[in-house]
């Protein structure tokens, strides 16, 4: 077998971003904040992963926290999450951010929800033939 370092991309730990794109995003964060689906990133401050060893494993459909309390909630959800789970995902990450708290969705389907109103929409060109990616952000209304 090959071995990786002789290999023309550079690879990187699964479930974690580029440095670049964990400095972006922390630019867009306010505290407290939550990230849902954290895999190996640092970025929030409660980080939630199912599977990864993070602050709080939890189920993103059944988060451990009270109404209404964080001021940003990143989130980089599965993109191939069922149709109808995706409703259920919404309205949980929703219930835990304040209103004219500040959703960072990292996914190329954005959340199909009253409550949340599309402020910005950052992509970054990528240099090979792959997918492009896209950083959403909204604002809860109410």
């Amino acid at each position: 077998m090959p071995n990786p370092k002789d290999w023309r991309y550079k690879f990187q730990k699964a479930w974690s971003w580029p440095n670049s794109v964990e400095k972006f995003i922390s630019s867009l964060i306010f505290s407290p904040s939550l990230h849902v689906f954290c895999g190996e990133s640092s970025l929030g401050d409660i980080r939630v992963d199912l599977y990864i060893d993070a602050d709080v494993k939890a189920d993103a459909f059944h988060l451990p926290f009270r109404d209404n309390y964080f001021a940003s909630v990143v989130a980089d959800p599965p993109w191939h999450l069922a149709y109808h789970l995706r409703p259920k995902l919404i309205r949980e990450i929703v219930r835990v951010l304040r209103p004219g708290g500040q959703l960072i969705w990292n996914c190329v389907w954005w959340p199909n929800s009253k409550s949340i109103k599309l402020t910005e929409v950052w992509f970054a060109k990528p240099n090979t033939y792959r997918t492009c990616p896209i950083i959403m952000v909204g604002i809860k209304i109410f």
